[in-house]
């Protein structure tokens, strides 16, 4: 435990005596595996990008013993315990966790930020992006996942998924456990935050005087409100480095190594035959017999892709980059974006960052994983019904997020 790397993150706990307590209830939770010094020349897979995707599948397909997987990842292999406190993990956005990347300037958006460029936070380290994100443990709709099977995406319909869903699960929560839509025993565990914030039940008691169901969202229906279920272990993140790679770090058919950056795809006759990347200042080759797994995230795996001749012929001509494959790489990207509309709260509400510090509060995550900590961003959301949402092909999903018990104030002679 490294109280003065720990103490290097702005989290509003790094001043606190109660640190090195906290970091002590933390480290209960191996939040990473041991990472490997060396490697083979060759593996039956490669699995570049140690995230959500490339987490799990390293798990599933190193249970088999006589199969060799390498998982590369770029980032560190541990990140701070700190990092576990669920209420933290926008603290970590701009540190080494993060990728930092930002969008080109922006037509339709952005128009109060520097060059309209939008920030776009992407988990850097074992975990990914389960490292920075909110934990919120949501479903797709179920008429997303028909409508690729309709499409020709054989094996993805709902009724396809459907015993994956259950099989990751590990739910710990009575009332949803008694409705047959969830399961136990699964890698990822799921909770309900354990601290109710003081607007929780107003919004609730308030949907459903407008007419608007309290619903399990990742039941039979979607539609209406409902309290958050997330990625949660006793109050602490569960990231898919601590749900899938803690468990198989010890399989000697699995070698892990954090900090080794992939260059490139080596291409043998228009197939994928090994990756180079350096680590530790060399730069290295390692061949794949059977496949090379691209799971290095949104940005990462078009990057990659387009850097080893996979891409938009004419954008690849640009950069002199030898073209192996003329592919719209990097095209139809779409992402949920979010708008906030503010509103005020009394003032007998304390503001988060007051909880957060509060030496009670500290004490009482410390014991018994209770307060404030233990939230992620807020405490509801809301599938309404709209002209736009689930009825129609395009599924837009509107999303209510309440980050519980914000302060706002006027700005002098605002409006």
């Amino acid at each position: 435990m490294d109280i003065a790397a720990e103490m290097a993150y702005p989290t509003p706990f790094r001043g606190s005596p109660l640190l090195p307590l906290l970091l002590l209830s933390l480290a209960s939770q191996r939040n990473a595996p041991r990472p490997a010094n060396t490697f083979r020349e060759e593996y039956d897979y490669i699995i570049v990008g140690g995230g959500s995707a490339g987490s799990t599948l390293a798990n599933r397909l190193s249970e088999e013993p006589c199969v060799s997987v390498l998982l590369l990842e770029a980032g560190t292999a541990n990140p701070p315990l700190l990092n576990d406190i669920p209420s933290l993990g926008r603290n970590f956005w701009f540190t080494n966790l993060d990728w930092q990347f930002r969008t080109v300037p922006q037509r339709y958006t952005g128009a109060g930020l520097i060059n309209r460029q939008v920030i776009w936070p992407s988990g850097k380290g074992l975990g990914g992006s389960s490292l920075l994100n909110a934990m919120l443990y949501v479903r797709g709709n179920r008429k997303n996942y028909d409508d690729w099977a309709a499409q020709g995406a054989e094996g993805w319909s709902f009724n396809d998924v459907w015993p994956y869903f259950l099989k990751l699960e590990d739910n710990r929560d009575p009332e949803y456990l008694a409705n047959g839509y969830h399961a136990t025993g699964g890698p990822i565990t799921v909770e309900r935050p354990r601290y109710h914030s003081e607007i929780k039940s107003p919004i609730l008691e308030a949907a459903q005087k407008l007419g608007y169901r309290i619903v399990d969202s990742n039941a039979a229906c979607q539609k209406g409100f409902n309290e958050f279920q997330c990625n949660v272990r006793n109050g602490q993140r569960c990231s898919t480095a601590k749900a899938y790679l803690v468990p198989a770090e010890n399989r000697r058919n699995l070698d892990i190594l954090a900090g080794a950056h992939v260059r490139k795809i080596i291409l043998h006759r228009r197939r994928a035959v090994g990756v180079q990347f350096d680590f530790q200042n060399i730069t290295y080759e390692v061949r794949a017999r059977r496949e090379v797994i691209m799971s290095a995230g949104t940005t990462n795996t078009a990057q990659l892709l387009m850097l080893s001749g996979i891409g938009p012929k004419e954008h690849l001509e640009k950069f002199k980059i030898p073209v192996v494959a003329d592919l719209p790489v990097g095209n139809n990207f779409q992402d949920h974006c979010s708008a906030f509309v503010p509103y005020e709260l009394p003032l007998e509400i304390p503001p988060v960052l007051q909880k957060l510090t509060d030496p009670q509060n500290i004490k009482e995550y410390i014991y018994r994983r209770t307060v404030h900590s233990t939230v992620n961003v807020g405490s509801t959301n809301a599938f309404p019904d709209s002209n736009f949402s689930l009825q129609q092909a395009c599924h837009k999903f509107v999303m209510t997020r309440v980050q519980a018990c914000s302060k706002l104030t006027k700005a002098p002679k605002s409006p």
